[in-house]
């Protein structure tokens, strides 16, 4: 199963489990076309509401990062993030640092920490940091 929830976590279930989808497409462990369980799978295994799972699904498709084949079910996108514009991916971005670095804060967590803490997951989710990659802004290769 591709989500876990912590039901004692102060984050939502739904943000749980739109944050759990999101890693698992960036780290590969959910692929292009690997095909998701059925909403009703997943709030069964979750024992959430059906309700809660089908707004994720409904938000990861409005992204791009998800789509659905009509009696085939949801299955994982390569095309992530297209639907956005650069503006709103990099406000959505921008709120996710502002979050992570004010959880980091009240924890007092040191700035060097979390300098190696950054580059160290960055080197996880970004392996190929010396392959081109496409850059959507500049629409480099």
């Amino acid at each position: 199963m591709i989500f876990d929830v912590d039901l004692h976590s102060p984050k939502p279930i739904y943000q749980q489990l739109i944050d759990q989808m999101k890693l698992a497409l960036a780290t590969g462990r959910l692929r292009a076309g690997d095909k998701l369980p059925s909403i009703r799978d997943v709030a069964v295994e979750l024992r959430v509401n059906r309700n809660t799972v089908a707004r994720v699904y409904a938000d990861l498709e409005r992204e791009g990062l998800i789509y659905t084949r009509a009696g085939q079910g949801c299955f994982a996108s390569d095309r992530g993030g297209e639907r956005l514009s650069d503006a709103a991916i990099e406000d959505d971005l921008r709120k996710l640092l502002d979050a992570f670095l004010a959880q980091a804060r009240v924890y007092r967590y040191p700035r060097s920490s979390l300098v190696r803490l950054f580059e160290a997951r960055m080197k996880e989710l970004y392996p190929d940091e010396g392959t081109p990659t496409k850059d959507r802004r500049k629409g480099d290769v």
